[in-house]
């Protein structure tokens, strides 16, 4: 018998973060590309660590 496929990951806590991050950044420095930049790094570790922490959090069950 096989096992059941794991819920996907749901990652807009992640993409909420970035989001106020890169607009903070952005308005904060007078430049919103930079502001983009900084929201879309910040949501991509944030959301590496997350599916980092859930597959380990996974494994050791």
């Amino acid at each position: 018998m096989s096992t059941p496929k794991p819920e996907p990951i749901s990652h807009t806590v992640e993409m909420v973060i970035a989001t106020v991050v890169g607009v903070g950044v952005g308005l904060g420095a007078d430049n919103l590309l930079l502001g983009c930049v900084v929201g879309i790094g910040v949501g991509i570790v944030l959301s590496i660590a997350k599916t980092l922490y859930v597959d380990r959090k996974r494994r050791r069950r």
